[in-house]
């Protein structure tokens, strides 16, 4: 568990991931457990809570990988995806503009991806690599 947390990378990825298996599996959860939801206002909201946890620990690894990043390119790139997936989950709360599902399933593996890539080719090997 120490491993996943030391490479922002990893925590980025996992957590983008998981983010991308919650949203896909709350219409199937809903749609199945209707009455529990619509009978337990707690319940409905700790569910849609969760995406607050997806969204704390993706800021944290965004803000931690775009300091070690050799790539002065995807720091705006990380940024920028956060911000997207931030949006998403905030306007499925309060419904600014009426988006389809799919939006949500593309902005976490959009992240998810950035993070594999980072981790791949932009990632520093060793301490004296990342200007601060």
């Amino acid at each position: 568990m120490r491993i996943v947390f030391k490479n922002s990378d990893n925590l980025g990825i996992i957590s983008s991931s998981l983010c991308f298996i919650h949203c896909l599996a709350t219409p199937f959860i809903y749609m199945s457990f209707a009455s529990l939801f619509n009978q337990n206002e707690f319940l409905s909201f700790s569910w849609k809570g969760i995406n607050l946890i997806f969204i704390v620990f993706s800021l944290i690894a965004v803000n931690r990988s775009t300091k070690k990043t050799t790539s002065k390119i995807i720091k705006p790139i990380f940024w920028f995806s956060w911000g997207f997936l931030f949006f998403v989950l905030f306007n499925e709360e309060v419904k600014f503009i009426e988006l389809p599902e799919l939006v949500s399933y593309l902005s976490a593996l959009n992240l998810a991806g950035i993070h594999v890539y980072n981790l791949k080719f932009c990632g520093c090997k060793d301490e004296n690599c990342c200007t601060k």
